[in-house]
């Protein structure tokens, strides 16, 4: 029973974690979006997708990495859109919709990133999908060569070593990761999905 108890407690102080690094992180993003190379990198997609995934990853659950990825990416909108406010922004209740969308995939992201700790394939194409995204996003680097994108293809490599449980799985999850991307960049589903959406 104690076992029990102190597990649900850290499931609350956990939760709580990522909902406050996401209200701190989003106040960042409007702070310093546009301003220098880290204010580029605080205000990419990428970087939320790189650390929603850890947060999902190290969860104690499928349901808890859910529930904590859709409360970092609430935590974003909330403290952005907040910031946006009291900066003298007008905001719309239709303002939010898209933003709670992206929450809502965030947390579909969570849950399957979580499962990248499974064995064999399951565990290798759960691990490709956050990883894909990542190097989806940062894939203009050749030709752009933006440091904010080369952080995305570095976060891409970290997640592809941390949630790949060896060499097998790693070689399992590559070819995943090829059909993913290329479909992500040939239908440009990652702009259309995660782009522009503050």
């Amino acid at each position: 029973m104690a076992k029990r108890h102190s597990r649900n407690k850290y499931d609350v102080v956990f939760a709580l974690f990522s909902l406050v690094l996401g209200m701190l992180m989003g106040w960042l993003a409007y702070d310093l979006g546009g301003s220098g190379v880290v204010g580029a990198i605080i205000a990419n997609s990428g970087l939320w997708i790189f650390v929603s995934a850890l947060l999902a990853y190290y969860s104690q659950s499928g349901l808890g990495a859910a529930l904590n990825a859709f409360l970092y990416f609430a935590g974003v909108v909330l403290a952005y859109y907040t910031h946006f406010a009291l900066a003298g922004g007008d905001i719309a209740l239709g303002t939010f919709i898209r933003p709670l969308i992206f929450a809502a995939i965030g947390a579909l992201l969570g849950f399957i990133t979580w499962h990248a700790g499974a064995k064999e394939w399951l565990g290798a194409i759960c691990a490709a999908v956050p990883v894909s995204l990542l190097i989806a996003e940062g894939y203009p680097i050749y030709h752009s060569r933006s440091m904010s994108l080369a952080f995305d293809i570095i976060c891409a490599i970290v997640l592809y070593i941390l949630l790949c449980n060896g060499k097998v799985q790693r070689l399992m999850a590559l070819p995943f990761i090829i059909i993913f991307v290329v479909a992500l960049v040939y239908f440009d589903a990652f702009a259309r999905i995660f782009g522009g959406w503050i």
